[in-house]
């Protein structure tokens, strides 16, 4: 499998963006200003922060456990520092690393073609995708991304890792093209929808600040081809495997 018609970012261009979106005040707004959650939150939650049903497909990695208690202590401290801005908690069995998206939407219906295309697509490819080899990533820290989720962003220990998964993605490029870069990120909590004070946020920007600062590089993960899955999901709290190394392509 080959992806040369797709336009890939070096490493040293996906280090330097994941640091500029750390250090643009972790993608918060400006200290005096409110912050404002996506318009299409609320296709995935109601009011109160409980999930809607949403229905989409994904690629993914899966975390091993020992990262995945790490993961939901994070998300504690997030919950003791601004647990009225976020939503249901995700239950720490969900936490996944996502490679690429592919698609979503509030009805079934309205994913359902665009899915068994997938999953007959990603039969031939993804033992392609798993054959890549183990990949390694330092968690970088947390960020607001897209006014949505706090989300813990990783980078590629080393070229060697950055160019596998950079090919990864590649190849699912070709079945379903982003317009946006690949941003390796694990979703910890969502917003409730809604629009949020500086006084009401400012506490958990306070703590994603203090946390990333006393916590570069925080802990590694290391990824081989069993971790990668193809999933989907009923809401953004529901993931099933459809494909992985344990199943038949």
């Amino acid at each position: 499998m080959d992806s040369k018609t797709i336009q890939k970012e070096s490493y040293s261009a996906y280090q330097r963006r994941i640091q500029e979106l750390l250090d643009c005040r972790a993608c918060f707004p400006p200290e005096n200003e409110p912050l404002a959650t996506a318009r299409g939150l609320e296709q995935k939650l109601y009011a109160d922060g409980s999930f809607r049903p949403f229905y989409g497909d994904t690629v993914v990695f899966q975390l091993p456990e020992d990262a995945k208690w790490v993961l939901g202590d994070i998300q504690s401290s997030l919950y003791g520092a601004a647990g009225g801005m976020l939503a249901e908690p995700l239950p720490a069995d969900t936490f996944h690393i996502t490679l690429h998206d592919l698609c979503a939407a509030s009805l079934q219906r309205d994913v359902q073609a665009a899915a068994e295309a997938h999953r007959t697509q990603l039969r031939e490819r993804l033992p392609y995708i798993t054959g890549r080899g183990s990949v390694r990533l330092f968690a970088k820290g947390m960020v607001s991304m897209v006014s949505s989720s706090i989300v813990m962003l990783f980078v590629p220990v080393c070229e060697t890792d950055h160019r596998a998964i950079q090919d990864m993605y590649g190849c699912l490029e070709e079945i379903r093209p982003l317009p946006y870069p690949l941003t390796l990120h694990c979703t910890l909590a969502y917003y409730k929808p809604g629009i949020y004070s500086p006084a009401e946020w400012n506490s958990l920007y306070r703590f994603i600040r203090q946390w990333n600062a006393q916590h570069p590089d925080a802990f590694s993960v290391s990824l081989d081809g069993d971790a990668i899955a193809y999933q989907s999901f009923c809401s953004m709290c529901h993931y099933t495997n459809v494909l992985d190394c344990a199943g038949p392509f």
